[in-house]
């Protein structure tokens, strides 16, 4: 990519002429000479310099356009370090906040075993935000939760996981909600799950306003006329099982980050281990897959291709989970 093409695309990234000098060491006037430069060849204005500087419309779509040739350029490239036992390259990869802590560690320490010389970098932000950067080719490929329903028809997409939520909630937390009569409703949890009605009982530890899940769980529960007692919001789905550990409140977690609960179980004495149900949903159970996109233009070099090997292998295992529950 020349170098005209190299300036505008960082300018268009980081809004700041004078970064962009700095970053290739040369003068402002420069920078701002093959912005012009590109102005005129086009016959459009790809900067609104007031109010504030930001892209126009012509600007993003020239934006777009040299992302995707970057993809291209940079594919070409791994295509050719692609070679030998000294393999070099970088690759990408995208996975939701939440899920951060558990899908990680174990795909960074195997994929580096594999290729020590190649540059794994790992981004984590919403879902629908990873998707928007693998579809302009920022990222390689992303895992996302319920990929978003508006149409992106440039990126591929393969199914991970199915997941189901499971309701914690400590000993505690039973005793002072149920009293008495714990260990027997306990045990009907444990046959039949647990309703949204049941929950509703206890404290909820939940998603944050606004958010996917939390928009759904809401829905269906007006729909069934119960008001649910959230206590607490986070979108750190990972330190669930930390705070009801705490015996404040209950929660819902999907089912991938239930390895967690087993492993702290394990360490915990009896009185201390939570307990976990399946959520009997009735006939509103709500939908809630993790993907694992990539653009179809994308070249998958060795490397590219062992890492999505890797990351299918990683989510097998999630659905014995529910076995054990």
């Amino acid at each position: 990519m020349n170098q005209r093409f190299s300036a505008f695309m960082s300018v268009a990234q980081t809004l700041n002429i004078r970064k962009t000098s700095e970053q290739f060491f040369v003068s402002y006037q420069c920078i701002s000479g093959h912005i012009r430069s590109l102005e005129e060849e086009y016959r459009v204005k790809l900067f609104n310099r007031t109010p504030v500087f930001s892209l126009t419309a012509e600007g993003r779509i020239l934006y777009e356009s040299l992302q995707k040739i970057k993809q291209i350029e940079d594919g070409i490239t791994d295509a050719f370090n692609d070679q030998g036992e000294n393999v070099t390259g970088r690759v990408a990869l995208g996975v939701p906040m939440s899920r951060y802590t558990e899908i990680v560690p174990a795909l960074v320490s195997r994929f580096k075993r594999e290729y020590p010389l190649v540059e794994l970098s790992i981004a984590h932000d919403f879902s629908n935000v990873l998707q928007q950067q693998v579809s302009h080719g920022i990222l390689d490929m992303a895992i996302v939760v319920q990929q978003s329903p508006d149409p992106f028809p440039g990126l591929d997409s393969l199914l991970l996981l199915k997941e189901d939520h499971l309701f914690l909630v400590s000993i505690p937390l039973l005793k002072s909600v149920l009293g008495d009569d714990w260990e027997t409703q306990s045990q009907k949890y444990k046959k039949r799950g647990i309703t949204l009605k049941e929950i509703s009982r206890f404290p909820l530890i939940n998603f944050p306003e606004g958010s996917r899940f939390r928009l759904m769980l809401e829905k269906i529960a007006k729909s069934e006329n119960i008001c649910l007692n959230t206590v607490f919001s986070s979108n750190r789905a990972e330190t669930f099982d930390a705070l009801v550990r705490t015996d404040m409140a209950g929660c819902l977690i999907p089912h991938q980050l239930y390895g967690i609960t087993v492993r702290e179980n394990k360490h915990a004495g009896k009185d201390k281990r939570l307990q976990a149900y399946r959520i009997d949903w009735k006939k509103n159970k709500p939908e809630s897959n993790i993907s694992l996109i990539r653009s179809h233009n994308s070249i998958m070099t060795s490397y590219k291709q062992f890492l999505l090997q890797l990351i299918t292998e990683e989510f097998t295992p999630y659905d014995r989970l529910l076995k054990n529950v």
